[in-house]
């Protein structure tokens, strides 16, 4: 039977190699040229632009002068009028999206061009505020605008930690990349993580501090941008509130894995009233302005100008009694429920409120405000005139331990909704007919190793000292690919969504957690269709393969490299039209474990897909990647069942294991650096 089972599994897998949907096409001259463009736009972006073409392009462009290549040309006009009265904000400033201001005027430049008939009108639009915008606002607008535009699908982003290296890497390395820099020497200097051992927090900073968190946290919101407004832009972001609370919840429950692996508790949530416990000393340093503002331990909520402790407490208190009412008050004065599997949507957008919220001066903007709270707890009246704080920019607000304290505030919120949901019934459940008997999975093991970045835009430029390679070494949590294989028994041949997760077995007290609090810490790990056959089947998937994850990015100067190749004919690239920035790196897909084994509980949950799909596409297309976080681009979300399904509401311990859910104990261990 063993040897039988072995068979099955290498058919599967090889019938199973290839992904469809619109997958990789050849690049065409156009497609490289745009991106070359792009690229060039990114270089380097706090210098003058330094490409003589985008230049002359620029100051060649008058936009008042050509309006009717705007699908809407009103904030054409109004950009343009604030830049010739000199109010934008001046080149060099810093930038933050949670000022309003800020955030005013670079949604002028990002709907400049968003609106642009063609291509061309959009390079230059990009080409005339290149240098003649804040260069904060021109990278966020134009990853966003890169990201949305038709004609830009596929063309690849450079990695925000190369674009912006001084919000990614501490001081002290910048200050040896000048040093190296002056001396002519190429370097690579190791980074460590903030804190000593004295400091608890410091044992799980390489999650929060890692590079490929930081710009999945940043790229989920450019894909979802709390500014976003659908009726205008004609892109619909469907369920983007309950894609906030689950991408979130997500981090959450990782952070308290990697918490458990390192002997340490749940993370707790914060409150208004109460002090900060651990402080934070970010040891990075704006590229002009200063270093960010650090935080002492045991540090309390002060009112700044435009918000008020207080109101954080009412605004608290109007969500949780919509939540207890299980209805939201309209800005009409009407009652919207929210009882329904869809309510989560709502909730989401009150707490992270758009143009999609209900009612945003009655329920306020928990999430944004807490964010600038904690930005500004330091210097609340702006006394000191402080920089604006690493909770103040998504690139960097994971780094301070109090962000996912911040979210599990957050999380718990959006349980009390779902704990007044009725539990799931045994139809709910149940996939009659289909069974699963056996999940087998390669040893895991997690290890840590050193990645190099490139801190070209870090240094500046000058006609005496020409560039030379020099790169910050930080190290990284990775783990051992692995291959897990599910044995199906099926009366039918029929297609079937599986989804994988992953939870804890034991608190940090060394108690085994029952499944319906453990339902709080599980990670979503892989989902994705499979067919199986009538009778016995073998579902076999690399973690490689993970609907939640993305590799790498590619570094920019190979990137540029290989598009100049391309060009000039002596290579052929493909491109993924469908490609994400947005994703949990594939690194971190496993909690580090211990190094004598830690045990885990990994479930496999097998649903009907029939009952799942919602669009009319090949079933094992696979949006670019990353779906399960982070939605998709052009698509509604490939999954009717609520995300997190089944674990997203209370659990019956004794109800819940139906023949398609499978659970077994599984051991993570951490080997240590390599």
């Amino acid at each position: 039977m063993r040897l039988m089972w072995l068979a099955v599994l290498v058919v599967a897998v090889a019938l199973g190699g290839a992904q469809a949907g619109i997958g990789d096409v050849p690049a065409d001259k156009p497609f490289l040229m745009k991106q070359r463009e792009v690229l060039r736009l990114f270089n380097k972006v706090h210098e003058p632009n330094r490409y003589k073409e985008q230049v002359e392009l620029g100051n060649a462009y008058e936009p008042l002068n050509s309006l009717p290549r705007y699908r809407n040309p009103a904030p054409v006009k109004q950009l343009v009028r604030l830049y010739r009265a000199g109010s934008l904000l001046p080149r060099g400033a810093i930038f933050t999206l949670f000022d309003d201001t800020h955030r005013e005027q670079m949604i002028l430049l990002f709907e400049s061009l968003l609106y642009a008939n063609d291509w061309e009108t959009f390079l230059r639009t990009a080409a005339w505020a290149r240098d003649r915008v804040n260069e904060g606002q021109f990278v966020y607008a134009l990853c966003v605008a890169v990201l949305h535009r038709e004609d830009t699908r596929g063309v690849v982003l450079p990695p925000p930690y190369e674009i912006y290296p001084h919000l990614f890497v501490n001081s002290e390395v910048i200050h040896a990349a000048y040093k190296a820099k002056m001396r002519q020497e190429p370097a690579v200097v190791h980074m460590n993580f903030t804190g000593t051992i004295r400091n608890p927090e410091q044992r799980v900073a390489y999650l929060g501090e890692d590079l490929g968190m930081n710009s999945h946290h940043s790229q989920w919101h450019m894909d979802f941008p709390f500014w976003w407004k659908e009726d205008e832009y004609g892109i619909r972001k469907e369920r983007k509130g309950e894609l906030f609370y689950y991408m979130h919840h997500q981090l959450i429950a990782r952070f308290d894995l990697e918490r458990l692996s390192n002997d340490l508790p749940f993370v707790e949530p914060l409150y208004w009233t109460e002090r900060i416990k651990d402080g934070f000393y970010p040891q990075t340093t704006y590229r002009v302005g200063g270093e960010f503002p650090a935080r002492p331990d045991n540090f309390a909520f002060h009112d700044l100008q435009n918000i008020k402790v207080q109101q954080m407490i009412d605004y608290t208190r109007r969500v949780r009694e919509c939540i207890s009412q299980q209805a939201v008050i309209t800005e009409t004065g009407d009652l919207y429920n929210i009882s329904s599997p869809e309510g989560i949507n709502v909730l989401g957008e009150l707490i992270e409120p758009s143009t999609g919220s209900k009612h945003r001066e009655y329920y306020g903007a928990l999430h944004n405000y807490g964010h600038i709270m904690l930005g500004q707890i330091t210097d609340p009246k702006r006394k000191f005139n402080m920089p604006p704080g690493v909770m103040e920019h998504f690139e960097t607000a994971t780094r301070d331990p109090a962000f996912f304290r911040l979210h599990k505030y957050i999380d718990n919120l959006f349980y009390e909704h779902k704990d007044l949901l009725p539990r799931y019934t045994s139809e709910e459940l149940e996939l009659p007919g289909t069974s699963i008997e056996e999940v087998q999975i390669d040893p895991l093991e997690t290890f840590f190793e050193y990645f190099d970045v490139d801190l070209l835009n870090a240094l500046d430029d000058t006609e005496e000292l020409p560039d030379v390679s020099i790169h910050a070494r930080v190290r990284r949590l990775n783990h051992k690919p692995f291959v897990f294989s599910v044995r199906v028994n099926s009366e039918a041949e029929r297609f079937v969504t599986v989804r994988v997760f992953l939870g804890p077995k034991y608190d940090w007290f060394g108690q085994e957690i029952p499944i319906n609090e453990k339902r709080h810490y599980i990670v979503e790990i892989d989902k994705f269709v499979a067919k199986v056959n009538a009778g016995k089947t073998v579902i076999a998937r690399k973690s490689s393969e993970s609907s939640v994850t993305i590799p790498d990015r590619e570094t920019t100067k190979v990137l540029t490299q290989r598009v100049e190749d391309a060009i000039a004919g002596k290579v052929q690239l493909t491109v993924n039209k469908d490609v994400r920035h947005c994703g949990y790196p594939d690194r971190l897909l496993l909690p580090k474990g211990r190094r004598d084994g830690m045990p885990f509980t990994l479930f496999v949950v097998l649903t009907d897909y029939e009952k799942d799909k919602v669009n009319d596409l090949p079933f094992d297309y696979d949006y670019g990647g990353s779906v399960s976080y982070c939605g998709t681009l052009g698509h509604r979300y490939p999954d009717a069942k609520p995300m997190g399904f089944p674990f997203d509401r209370r659990i019956d311990q004794d109800s819940f294991f139906t023949k398609n859910i499978y659970q077994r104990d599984v051991t993570i261990t951490f080997k240590g650096s390599v």
